[in-house]
């Protein structure tokens, strides 16, 4: 039980003790679940103020933290039905029986993997006790984004079962996975409704949560550098377009490929379940084929083109020529407003705004004119595909994720580069009117 030992009375000026976005997780948590320590708590000064296995509710752990304690106190609980590797095992044993990205990568053939051997890198995962409760808290407050972490972990698991890589380096693999996120529960969870928009300051936060999770998973001292590195690197892209350190290619270890494709994958079945998901993955991996790791894509390209039956939809031609219209219009404005800057003499200075949105456009060109796409492609393509409904949607798909990119670029160069929205330079100028069209015709099509 809890001493009858006060914390030392507060200072009219000391601040009274705020909660951290984690510790009001936990405090929710006691609502609704036994809470208690796994460990004797004591103060700074040695008093022990709790024993172990005492249940604990909002008041006594609001008094708790009065006190200046010897370790954190969320470093010290626990709490029924923890996770662990056996009931990570189950969970994801249910989500490969109803889950069409694991029905997908678990299907007989070459390219599938058996359900049992997806499941042997999550029995063998090493959770010390402050990660499991964390990782708890997760389940309890955010259960889809736990389901995410689980997701992340299974193909994780895939790519490196598929890529051959030791009983060790899959465990590792698929760990990384489960706890890539874990660091957003030190975040405020506003960003988590999608209903409304994320401000500046709420962004900037969110890119750093890979750091947090590095750090979380780092402190713990039971995993290999990898694994944490992996953690740090799973918003990172294959061209240096990603965050939170802009790493290309072979800057990006082995197995922080590996997740962050393995993020992208997950997410996108999250996000469009009943929407032709594998047709849209496909598509943005092929599109995008510079962002990611070319080793993994090949492993899963089969499965997804595979899967790629789509049914047309009476809407779809327009929908198509509307989408294109506006890619064309967006790149029409960035060669209108690069060609004045350079008449001007303003060169594509290396590192700035300007010199990312010409590289990154470039290559979203080059990208399309592959796919035989481009907007000089596109009235061609559409007549031979006039009466091919499932070719109709399959381009409608490739013109909505070139749209997104080209929005993706306007969003990571105004969050790179903040002086663009100042227009300090007739570079950054450009940058913020092409942004600004950008996001105009987005609203109006809203």
């Amino acid at each position: 039980m809890v001493t009858t030992a006060a914390p030392a009375a507060a200072h009219p000026d000391e601040p009274v003790w705020e909660p951290t976005h984690y510790q009001r997780a936990i405090l929710a948590v006691c609502e609704r679940r036994r809470v208690s320590t796994a460990k004797a708590v004591f103060s700074r000064s040695g008093l022990k103020l709790v024993e172990a296995g005492v249940q604990l509710g909002a008041d006594n752990y609001r008094r708790l933290m009065q006190h200046e304690l010897r370790k954190p106190l969320e470093e010290l609980l626990t709490m029924d039905g923890l996770v662990s590797p056996a009931s990570l095992v189950e969970f994801a044993r249910e989500l490969c029986q109803r889950e069409p990205l694991l029905e997908l990568l678990t299907q007989d053939g070459s390219e599938g993997v058996a359900a049992g051997a997806l499941l042997v890198p999550l029995q063998a995962m090493v959770l010390p006790p402050q990660l499991a409760f964390m990782l708890s808290v997760l389940r309890e407050q955010h259960p889809a984004h736990f389901a995410h972490a689980v997701h992340v972990a299974l193909v994780a698991a895939y790519f490196a079962i598929r890529a051959n890589w030791t009983r060790g380096e899959c465990t590792n693999a698929a760990t990384a996975g489960l706890l890539h996120d874990l660091g957003t529960l030190l975040m405020d969870p506003v960003w988590l409704d999608g209903s409304r928009p994320v401000s500046g300051a709420e962004r900037s936060e969110l890119m750093r949560h890979p750091l947090a999770s590095a750090r979380l998973v780092s402190t713990c001292e039971v995993y290999p550098r990898s694994l944490a590195v992996a953690i740090l690197e799973h918003h990172e892209r294959m061209d240096g377009s990603g965050y939170p350190r802009g790493l290309q290619g072979a800057q990006i270890s082995a197995m922080g490929q590996l997740l962050l494709l393995a993020e992208v994958v997950a997410a996108f079945f999250e996000k469009y379940a009943t929407d032709g998901a594998a047709v849209r993955l496909s598509l943005t991996l092929r599109l995008g084929h510079h962002k990611f790791p070319a080793e993994f894509t090949t492993l899963l390209l089969p499965l997804l083109q595979a899967s790629n039956i789509q049914r047309g939809e009476p809407e779809d031609l327009a929908q198509v020529r509307e989408a294109a219209a506006q890619i064309s219009q967006a790149m029409a404005l960035w060669q209108q407003l690069h060609a004045g800057l350079q008449q001007a003499g303003v060169a594509d200075e290396p590192g700035s705004a300007q010199a990312y949105v010409a590289q990154r456009l470039h290559a979203l060109q080059r990208s399309l004119y592959d796919a035989g796409c481009h907007p000089d492609q596109q009235e061609e393509l559409i007549a031979l595909l006039h009466d091919d409904a499932q070719g109709l949607k399959e381009m409608l798909f490739l013109v909505r994720e070139a749209l997104w990119q080209l929005r993706s670029i306007a969003h990571t160069s105004g969050t790179r580069w903040p002086l663009a929205e100042s227009a300090g330079s007739a570079g950054e100028a450009a940058v913020q009117q092409w942004c600004a069209a950008l996001e105009s015709a987005a609203g109006a099509q809203a």
